[in-house]
């Protein structure tokens, strides 16, 4: 079937052949994980595709194990080696399972190393003390693959005492409010923009952002976009279908406490039959942005109680 299965605690992988193999990396050392915090790092593993032709993995399974409630967790997430999300957060069936990531291409003789992390919950009082861990135990692909599974990595403590940084959005004064028609051959438009604000109890570090393109507009219709904080200018990768924008910032962006910092995605219009369409860039999640405490070292979570819509604004063609 092309998938690797392991219950956890066994010994030897239920395994269909090779092609990808799947290895132990170095794993993330024994902590805490706070109340609130995102992307506590567990378990890191390494596929490697041993083939002579691209390979599709269409997610990671993992299981909650160790002396620890499902219930702690308000989801576990895949991150990559650049410290961006893949896919969307998920949480655990009744059997302490869930499946994460996204489709994904590795390419013919190509590593990629992933981490499995867990978002804790916002109110984690009655868990404090349990000592969890995230079991890797599958990987779903059509190809055969072989490995070492399960692999289990740290055993984070469930903390509810640590008070973590926060970082509230709102509008940047670079957005655009309210709709606009601009003309095919503007350039440097100013697509939108939103204000990240640290709370008082961390300075903080911007890490990553990542846009999601709206609207009847096509990738074609427009080019050169970039994303701007404070005035400096930073490339945007694009996704294959060419509805994603993201930006990773190498070292972070630091963000003392009480301070902000403006983030706004730009570009130019080239589309010659792009008349009439429209263009709206969202940052649809809160996974879409990434901080980090710098106190404690710990993902923060977004505080917004609205998002997407409310930071995005059409341009008319």
């Amino acid at each position: 079937s092309g998938v690797v299965s392991a219950t956890a605690g066994a010994t030897t992988p239920d395994q269909t052949g090779t092609g990808i193999t799947v290895t132990a990396a170095t794993q993330p050392a024994n902590s805490l994980a706070p109340q609130g915090a995102s992307r506590v790092p567990f378990t890191t593993f390494t596929l490697t595709n041993n083939s002579g032709a691209p390979v599709t993995v269409t997610g990671v399974t993992v299981q909650r194990t160790g002396l620890a409630a499902d219930a702690a967790f308000s989801g576990i997430v895949l991150v990559d080696s650049n410290g961006l999300q893949v896919g969307v957060s998920r949480t655990f069936d009744s059997n302490h399972m869930a499946t994460i990531g996204d489709t994904m291409t590795l390419a013919a003789g190509a590593s990629q190393t992933f981490t499995v992390a867990g978002n804790i919950g916002s109110s984690v009082s009655a868990y404090t003390g349990q000592v969890a861990a995230l079991t890797v135990t599958g990987i779903n692909t059509s190809a055969t693959v072989t490995g070492s599974l399960p692999i289990t990595g740290a055993q984070q403590t469930i903390n509810s005492t640590l008070t973590l940084g926060t970082v509230t959005v709102s509008n940047s004064s670079f957005d655009p409010i309210s709709a606009q028609t601009k003309n095919i051959g503007d350039t440097g438009i100013k697509f939108s923009g939103v204000r990240f604000t640290a709370g008082s109890a961390e300075d903080v570090k911007f890490y990553s952002l990542r846009w999601r393109v709206n609207g009847s507009a096509a990738p074609s219709d427009f080019a050169n976009v970039m994303t701007i904080v404070n005035g400096t200018s930073y490339q945007t990768a694009v996704s294959a279908d060419g509805r994603f924008y993201t930006t990773v910032f190498p070292g972070g962006i630091l963000i003392q406490k009480g301070n902000s910092v403006d983030a706004y995605v730009q570009g130019d219009i080239v589309g010659t039959n792009a008349s009439g369409r429209n263009i709206g860039f969202d940052i649809d999640r809160t996974s879409d942005v990434y901080f980090v405490g710098q106190t404690y070292g710990y993902g923060i979570s977004l505080s917004t109680t609205s998002f997407g819509i409310s930071y995005t604004s059409a341009l008319s063609l």
